[in-house]
Parts: C-alpha cells; structure tokens; sequence
C-alpha cells in the first residue's frame, strides 16, 4: 500500500525545504506541480527525491488541479493521497502517517486531519532561518475547517483549499494532525497575498468569496503600501505569547 502526498507550490522558498524534509519521513512518495515559481524554490523541490512536474497555468484553480493530482497518483498506483500545502508539516500522534492509514478500515474513504495555526512571536528566534523551527507557538484550538487525507482509488473531488472532499463513502474518521505556517513575516505575508490575488484573478469562473482575505489584503497593500506589514503586526504576530491564548509547542 503506497501513501502519496500531492502538493502545488508557488514561490514558498523559505519553507519548502523543511516542508520536504518532514512529509518524506511520513509518506511514500511525494507528487509536486511547481507553479512557475521565481524565487529558487524550484530549485529547492529538485534537490529532494520527489516527483516534480511543471503547472503552467497561472490561475488558482485548486480544487481541479489537486483532484487531477489525485488521479494521477492514483493511476501511479497510490492507495492513499495526502493533500498537502507547502506551509503545512503532517503527522499523527503516535506513529507516521504512512503506517497509519493502511489501519483505516476499507469502508471508509477519507481520513480528517485537525489544522492548527502557528503565530509568529517576539520570543521567536530570528537566527534561525527554517520558520517550522523558529515559529513555535500555535492556537490551542484547531481551526474550524479540518483537512483530509483520501483513497483515490474511486471518484473523488477535492474540495478548495484541500479542506474537504467528496465521496459516496461513510463518514470520515480522524487521526491525523497539521502544523500550519501561513504567515511567517510581514514580506512573506505580502507576496502570499499579492500572488494568491493574482491566481485568482486568473480564475475569473471561481465566486469572489473565494479566496477573500488574499483579494482584500491585495486591494489594501495597492491602495497603501505597507499597510500589510501592518496587519501582520496587528493580527498575525504576539509580543507576549505567555500572556495569550496560545500554547508552545515546537515541531521536533
């Protein structure tokens, strides 16, 4: 039973690496469509022993490009695919995720992760250079939306984000867990946004909601430049992490 993590990456330079490091130690095989990225990660990705294909089209058409990704590593003989963002680090608690899901019962088709957000802090050491080592506080309580891993062994549809998707199977099961980086600094924070507004406005089919927070940051950082620098500050960074509602906990 091979367990395959599919991935599209854009210009995520400063975390990939770590990314590849920590998902080759807890799946198979690893898929990734670079989506012309510029700023060496590429580069990065080649390093590694993965799959690297190349996504020529611009647009932030997710849920279609990571459902074909599916297919692909289903035809390439995956039992099991893990979506996976390149800000995320999967694992479960006790063992690795490809000796986890061949456990999961046949009739059931996907498997939830919980997703909890890590926020950059004063206490965060600026010499180290690898986020998922420097950034070591997250919210206590897991995001709203969870992600899945699934069988793509039958149709299945990815959903936007890779926080769902569709089957005609029971309920899904949990058992896994994601570390997610999405706002490292300020200057990554832009560029996230500048070129995730870009994708979507490449994707004009897909409703405005989507993707919403990238199209106002992008609007906000035109009108009033630096004003994400700002935000970022305000919403996305704790001076006193103590004194919060998060909790340490570093990825080891």
């Amino acid at each position: 039973m091979t367990v395959t993590a599919i991935m599209m990456v854009k210009n995520e330079a400063d975390i990939i690496a770590a990314t590849l490091t920590h998902t080759l130690s807890q799946v198979d095989h690893v898929i990734i469509a670079d989506n012309g990225s510029t700023d060496g990660t590429r580069d990065i990705i080649a390093s590694f022993d993965v799959e690297l294909i190349d996504d020529p089209d611009p647009a932030y058409r997710q849920s279609q490009k990571m459902t074909r990704l599916a297919a692909y590593a289903a035809r390439s003989g995956a039992s099991w695919v893990v979506p996976v963002d390149a800000d995320e680090l999967w694992s479960t608690p006790e063992t690795t995720i490809k000796e986890l899901l061949p456990l999961v019962p046949a009739d059931r088709a996907i498997v939830q992760a919980q997703l909890f957000d890590y926020v950059a802090t004063a206490l965060d050491d600026p010499n180290e250079p690898d986020p998922t080592k420097r950034i070591t506080w997250r919210r206590r309580t897991p995001a709203k939306l969870p992600k899945v891993a699934v069988r793509p062994t039958v149709a299945v549809t990815i959903h936007q984000g890779n926080h769902g998707a569709e089957y005609f199977h029971p309920d899904p099961v949990g058992g896994l867990i994601v570390r997610h980086f999405p706002y490292r600094s300020p200057e990554q924070m832009r560029r996230k946004a500048i070129t995730g507004s870009a994708a979507l406005h490449a994707a004009p089919e897909l409703p405005h909601t989507s993707g919403q927070h990238w199209r106002d940051y992008a609007e906000l950082e035109r009108a009033n430049p630096g004003a994400i620098a700002d935000v970022f500050q305000e919403w996305f960074w704790v001076a006193d992490p103590t004194s919060t509602n998060l909790v340490r906990d570093p990825c080891t």
